[in-house]
C-alpha cells in the first residue's frame, strides 16, 4: 500500500510503498476512504518539537473508512463492507479505562500519533474494534473524517462544565476552535467570542457558532468586555504555541478557567502570579472519550453541526507531502483531507 512516511523532523512526509498491516485479535483493517490533517500532526513533524515519532512511522488520526478484513473475536459485532470511524489509538480492551471508552489513558495504549500504531495517512490501517463506531448510510466519507475534530470540541466543552449564558472566547480560528465554538453554542453558552491574528475566517467562525470575531490585538480584552458585558468566564486556547497559556491567563475572568486544547511541544512560559492573583483554574485536555466521538457523529447526523464548512481541499497521496508542508503557513486552507485511494 502507499503511505506517507515520517522520517524526521525537517524533512517532508515521503510516499512509499509499504506492507499492508494485519489485523491482529481485537482488530480491523480498513481501507482509508478519507484522513484529515490536524494542527497536531504539523506540531508533531515539526523540528522545534519536544517529541517526535519514530523515523519509519505513518501518522494520522481523523479518518474514516471501509473494513476490509477482521481479526480474531469481531466477526460477531462487524463485517466486511461496514463503512466506520475509530479513536485513533487501540488499548487493551480489559482495564478500566478501556472498559469505560476511555482506550487514551489504557497502560498498554497504542496510538495513531505515538508511532506505535500505524494511522490514516495511508491506503489501509488497523482500528480497535472496541474504538470504532459505525457511519449512518447517509453521512458521507467526509463527513466521518470530521468525526475526530468535533470530538475535541465536545470533549474541551465537557471538559470545562460550561454553564449556560457563560461567557466564551476562543483563542484560535482553526478547525478545533470552531468545533468549540460550535459545541459551546450547542451547550447554551452566551457570548462566543473567536479570536486569531487574522480575520480570514472570522465569517466562517460565525457560521460555525461564534457570535463574533475579534482580531487578537491589544484591544481585545478592551472589546470583548464591551461586546459581552465583562471578561471571559472561559478561555479556550485552541493553537498550540509557547506563550498562548500566558496570553489567556491575562484575558480571563477572575476565577475563571483557561482550557488549554493547543497541543504545544515547546517549552511553555508562565507567570505565575497572574493565574494566582486571579485565582484560575486551569483545566488541560487531550483527546476524548468514546462517549464524545458518538455525541459529535449524532450531531453531524442530525444537521446540528455542518462541519464540511470547514472543508476546502481533497488531495491526492502524490500531492500530499507539499500541501502537508504548505499548512505550516498562513493561508486559506482551513480543513485538507487526504483521499489515499486517489
Amino acid at each position: 500500500m502507499r503511505a506517507a512516511v515520517f522520517e524526521s523532523a525537517g524533512k517532508n512526509l515521503e510516499i512509499r510503498d509499504v506492507p499492508v498491516p494485519a489485523p491482529g485479535p481485537g482488530e480491523m483493517l480498513i481501507r482509508v476512504e478519507r484522513c484529515g490533517i490536524c494542527g497536531s500532526d504539523l506540531h508533531l513533524t515539526d523540528s522545534a518539537s519536544c517529541y517526535n515519532p519514530p523515523a519509519g512511522s505513518i501518522i494520522g488520526h481523523e479518518f474514516a473508512g471501509e473494513i476490509v478484513d477482521l481479526g480474531e473475536g469481531t466477526s460477531g459485532a462487524w463485517k466486511e463492507g461496514q463503512r466506520i470511524t475509530a479513536l485513533p489509538f487501540i488499548g487493551c480492551g480489559k482495564c478500566a479505562h478501556c472498559l469505560n471508552g476511555d482506550s487514551f489513558f489504557c497502560a498498554g495504549v497504542r496510538s495513531k500519533t505515538s508511532g506505535r500504531s500505524s494511522g490514516g495517512f495511508a491506503e489501509y490501517t488497523v482500528v480497535g474494534a472496541p474504538e470504532a463506531l459505525l457511519l449512518p448510510d447517509q453521512m458521507s466519507w467526509d463527513e466521518g473524517a470530521f468525526i475526530e475534530p468535533i470530538a475535541v470540541g465536545v470533549h474541551a466543552v465537557a471538559r470545562a462544565r460550561l454553564p449556560l449564558g457563560a461567557r466564551v472566547l476562543i483563542v484560535g480560528s482553526g478547525p478545533v476552535g470552531m468545533a468549540v465554538a460550535a459545541c459551546a453554542k450547542a451547550a447554551g453558552a452566551g457570548a462566543i467570542v473567536v479570536t486569531s491574528r487574522s480575520d480570514t475566517r472570522a465569517d466562517l467562525c460565525r457560521t460555525m457558532g461564534a457570535t463574533e470575531f475579534m482580531k487578537n490585538d491589544e484591544h481585545l480584552a478592551a472589546n470583548f468586555a464591551k461586546l459581552a458585558g465583562g471578561p471571559p468566564e472561559f478561555v479556550f486556547e485552541c493553537v498550540g504555541l509557547p506563550g498562548m497559556l500566558d496570553l489567556c491567563s491575562g484575558l480571563a475572568a477572575p476565577r475563571g478557567t483557561v482550557v488549554m486544547i493547543g497541543a504545544c511541544l515547546q517549552q511553555e512560559k508562565l507567570l505565575p502570579i497572574v493565574p494566582t492573583m486571579k485565582e484560575l483554574s486551569i483545566q488541560f485536555v487531550v483527546c476524548y472519550v468514546k462517549q464524545d466521538f458518538e455525541v459529535a457523529l449524532a450531531m453531524i447526523a442530525s444537521g446540528r453541526i455542518d462541519p464540511l464548512l470547514m472543508h476546502s481541499d481533497t488531495i491526492t497521496m502524490a500531492e500530499f507531502p507539499e500541501a502537508f508542508e504548505a499548512l505550516r503557513e498562513r493561508s486559506t486552507q482551513c480543513k485538507v483531507l487526504l483521499a489515499p485511494g486517489r
